[in-house]
């Protein structure tokens, strides 16, 4: 699987502010302990990859954030080959290209997290104001396990055509989740359901308290060099 490709319209100046800021300030007004993968020498912090928010007469009603991160997976020598995804010529070209203007920052590191693969969408925490609405952990292990299958892997599940003569891969449903397992944040092991049956991921979540939960979801290929623990993510 590739990473992720951002690009960004017109000239940016070096200068330029970046976007990240302002969601993670937008993040930062919600009542939702934001939780992401505990730090560790083979991942880094993509960003954000989704933020939805619902409001009523009363306020916030609903908040969801989705954390994505970069996989190094030799991090003793981030210039060996073996760290870089595979990419196709057409992203690399883009990739390579280099402006005849200087550029942020922050848009060069961006660029290069590029060339690694990606957990998109790694860690996703939700919050409801009323309990009720939340659904149980279950269904929302699902869900997001099923929104990172239909984005990354849409060959092997057969959205996009099929690879080789292999059927199109099951839908994941409730069935394939296991409720015995243990998921650590900030030190602490809480129960947890899992979802451990899938060729192409790897899925773990639990609830926080009445009205929110996390649920986690890893490309299986890059699950060896991933320590699946969160922390509290602290504010930017």
């Amino acid at each position: 699987m590739g990473s992720a490709r951002y690009e960004f319209e017109g000239v940016l100046g070096v200068d330029s502010p970046d976007p990240m800021d302002a969601q993670w300030e937008r993040i930062a007004q919600w009542p939702i302990p934001v939780l992401g993968l505990a730090p560790q020498p083979t991942i880094e912090m993509f960003g954000p990859s989704s933020i939805g928010n619902g409001s009523d007469s009363a306020g916030l009603r609903n908040a969801q954030v989705g954390l994505s991160y970069i996989v190094i997976r030799n991090p003793a020598d981030r210039a060996d080959p073996a760290n870089l995804a595979d990419l196709d010529e057409e992203v690399t070209r883009v990739l390579d290209e280099v402006p005849p203007w200087p550029l942020p920052k922050w848009l060069i590191e961006l660029t290069e997290r590029q060339r690694y693969p990606m957990l998109w969408e790694a860690v996703k925490t939700s919050w409801y104001r009323d309990p009720a609405e939340r659904p149980s952990i279950a269904e929302a292990l699902v869900d997001h396990t099923t929104e990172v299958l239909n984005t990354n892997f849409r060959p092997e599940r057969g959205l996009d055509g099929r690879v080789g003569s292999l059927p199109p891969a099951p839908d994941i449903t409730t069935a394939a989740v296991q409720h015995d397992a243990v998921l650590r944040i900030d030190g602490i092991d809480r129960p947890a359901v899992l979802i451990d049956t899938d060729p192409h991921v790897f899925a773990v979540g639990t609830e926080l308290d009445g009205s929110a939960l996390v649920t986690v979801v890893l490309t299986r290929d890059e699950l060896p060099f991933v320590r699946v623990e969160l922390t509290t993510h602290a504010s930017t």
